[in-house]
């Protein structure tokens, strides 16, 4: 299995099939991108928020992740 090689002939790439695919990946990549930086932003803006009220080390780490990780899942 190592060295599995195939005979047949691949299937010719249409221009619009090329299209498709990098417009694709871009898609997906800068929806992941998106997600980061509000992911980031939002973040940030519990440490500031959190630091100007005087949370709670234990608020101050544990409520930012779950906020991000339902920013990056939705």
């Amino acid at each position: 299995m190592a060295n599995a090689q195939s005979s047949a002939p691949l299937k010719p790439v249409t221009p619009e099939a090329f299209l498709a695919s990098r417009l694709a990946f871009w898609e997906r990549f800068n929806v992941f991108t998106l997600k980061t930086t509000v992911s980031l932003l939002i973040f940030c803006a519990w440490f500031w928020w959190a630091g100007v009220t005087s949370f709670s080390f234990l608020h101050v780490i544990t409520l930012p992740i779950a906020v991000g990780i339902a920013v990056v899942v939705l």
